[in-house]
């Protein structure tokens, strides 16, 4: 069950990628940024409405400051994301991003303790080549075309 979710989340996140990414070539970054957000906010500010959990918030100040970098961390990402989209083919922004958390993951596994076994780090290390061949190949493919050989 949680690796159909795992794998429908994927989709999820590639059609928001190409979305935004889109969103943002005919408006702007900063406003796709804004109207992602701000949808997000109307989308959450709907649902705790529906469950009447709007006034849940009594012990909002007990939260430590930095546990809202997130959502600063997210515009970021969503900038970021917006703005490489466009430039990158779409399977090297998903490859680096699969990368990127996967890496993270292990990092902040190994801060709090846990120990991660070595065949997760020998599957990185394929990915990480595989990754590495293809954009190897995609460049001794774009340098070596026909049309370059012909000029």
């Amino acid at each position: 069950m949680f690796f159909l979710l795992a794998f429908l989340t994927g989709i999820v996140i590639n059609i928001q990628l190409i979305c935004n990414s889109s969103l943002a070539k005919k408006i702007g970054l900063i406003n796709a940024t804004f109207i992602n957000f701000f949808l997000a906010f109307v989308f959450i500010f709907i649902y705790k409405a529906v469950n009447f959990d709007l006034y849940n918030f009594s012990n909002i100040s007990d939260i430590p400051f930095i546990f809202f970098s997130g959502g600063l961390l997210v515009i970021i990402i969503t900038l970021l994301a917006n703005f490489l989209i466009p430039k990158l083919p779409l399977i090297y922004s998903t490859i680096f991003t699969f990368l990127g958390q996967i890496i993270t993951s292990l990092i902040l596994d190994s801060i709090y303790g846990y120990q991660f076994p070595l065949s997760k780090l020998m599957g990185i290390s394929f990915i990480f080549t595989g990754i590495l061949y293809i954009i190897a190949y995609d460049y001794l493919e774009k340098r070596f075309s026909k049309k370059e050989i012909i000029r």
